[in-house]
């Protein structure tokens, strides 16, 4: 202690001050040390100054409670002082055992690992080529380990090899490039409408159509002028068609608004179905015998037409009224159905208007008049679903023979005559049932929304007309 009077000394008139100024209610009054005052080994920790910067006793840190709220506990502070102490003076011994070999063209470089006791900035291999190569550190730096962040600047080097006992580690070291600039460089594709795709498989994985097709229905467009080119709308429109997916999910790919989807596809929709409404035709006899697949013979080699009903789920109608008409006991939903009917070569001939799912496969057959167009001598090929049209065909007075697979009526069991009869109608149907298959692989017929009620025939009929007929459409 020295002879200059101690902090503690004014601690009674201190006290007398705050107690004055807590009745006055003004603000504290701090205390400043004056030139003539001393602090005494009490106000450190362990009761005695150090003159390592480092430690906790470098400074006072002990004062009354009136200066200081929290309370310091001396044994900790000063217990892992002496533990980073011992650490760092045992990590010195063996850093003997590691070291850093650099090699570049045929030339070894051997340096001592370095230890930094402060704050500074070093040149880490200063006997080799490596230029403006350092370390900036804030505190120590080992050859495993670090007790500070590092910056490092590398720059150019070959080949950094890193040695410990007998484990090598190699690194390549980063030439003529920051570590900014060594992330992942990925090619960024971005989807600028009919440019974006290169080959017919993009084409048909995306819209359904081969180029040629798609250039075909494209020359048949009579499009007026806009933003959008006429290319992309007809691709938003086959989008559409092939994936189904919703206007606003269109106006994203393609960085339109979602209304302008939406107008988009109506008009390419009546655009389209008016220009390719002569690509459903019914055929004459002779064009359709010409055709004909050998498995038709000899049994069926007057098929005329094939014909089958498929129905399309939709969203449940808000009118009563179409609940009923559209409900379907078959599919137990709300339905559209539509009366299809092909050549034996898989040509689509007929197609009848969309109806509710109620009406029955006869009632679709008679309402579409498809009798009209038989002629004495046909041969039509229908499943079970049809009873009731040889009725109508008889009363018509044309000699039109109607194929349907045998019912076993009161029987139990099919005869083997009925049996093989069955499997022989089934083998020259499928090939209808394969267009049915063919117009439900688009997904926009999954489930037709309210917004799509009113143009599902121009769908149906586009679907068919474009899709289904590729060999007219070259």
């Amino acid at each position: 202690m020295s002879n200059n009077r101690c902090c503690c000394v004014e601690l009674n008139q201190r006290n007398k001050w705050i107690d004055a100024i807590k009745r006055n209610n003004v603000d504290g009054w701090p205390w400043y040390p004056k030139p003539d005052d001393t602090i005494c080994s009490e106000h450190f920790m362990g009761n005695k100054k150090s003159d390592e910067e480092e430690s906790p006793s470098y400074a006072p840190t002990i004062f009354p409670k009136i200066y200081r709220k929290r309370k310091v506990n001396d044994s900790q502070v000063l217990a892992r002082y002496t533990r980073l102490k011992k650490r760092r003076t045992t990590k010195v011994s063996d850093t003997t055992s590691s070291q850093i070999i650099i090699e570049e063209g045929s030339e070894l470089y051997q340096t001592q690992p370095l230890m930094v006791d402060q704050g500074c900035q070093v040149n880490m291999f200063s006997e080799s080529k490596l230029r403006d190569t350092t370390f900036i550190c804030i505190r120590l730096i080992y050859s495993d380990h670090c007790d500070a962040e590092i910056q490092v600047n590398i720059a150019t080097t070959s080949r950094i090899v890193m040695t410990n006992n007998s484990r090598k580690k190699e690194a390549v070291a980063l030439t003529k490039k920051s570590y900014e600039d060594q992330s992942t460089e990925t090619k960024i594709q971005e989807f600028v409408g009919i440019s974006s795709i290169k080959n017919d498989q993009e084409l048909l994985d995306l819209a359904g159509v081969s180029f040629s097709n798609f250039e075909f229905l494209l020359r048949r467009l009579t499009m007026k002028k806009c933003t959008v080119s006429t290319k992309d709308r007809l691709l938003i429109f086959l989008i559409k068609m092939k994936t189904g997916v919703t206007f606003s999910a269109l106006s994203v790919l393609f960085g339109v608004h979602r209304t302008t989807t939406s107008r988009i596809f109506h008009s390419i929709l009546q655009n389209l179905a008016c220009a390719t409404a002569n690509l459903i035709f019914w055929p004459n006899r002779a064009t359709v015998q010409a055709t004909i697949p050998k498995c038709f013979s000899p049994d069926y080699i007057n098929t005329r037409v094939i014909i089958d009903c498929t129905e399309f789920r939709i969203e449940i109608p808000t009118a009563v009224d179409d609940r009923v008409a559209c409900y379907s006991h078959y599919k137990k939903g709300f339905t559209a159905k539509v009366l299809i009917g092909i050549t034996p070569g898989g040509f689509i001939s007929f197609k009848s208007k969309v109806a509710g799912g109620r009406k029955t496969d006869s009632q679709m057959t008679v309402e579409s008049r498809l009798v009209d167009l038989l002629e004495t001598g046909d041969v039509v090929l229908a499943d079970k679903g049809f009873p009731s049209i040889k009725k109508v065909i008889d009363e018509s007075g044309k000699e039109v023979k109607i194929v349907t697979p045998p019912f076993l009526a009161n029987k139990n069991e099919l005869s083997q005559e009925e049996t093989q009869r069955t499997y022989d109608i089934a083998r020259v149907r499928i090939h209808v049932e394969r267009i049915m298959q063919r117009l439900r692989i688009y997904w926009v017929l999954d489930k037709i929304p309210h917004n799509l009620f009113n143009c599902i025939d121009d769908i149906v009929h586009c679907r068919e007309a474009t899709i289904e007929n590729k060999k007219n459409l070259t």
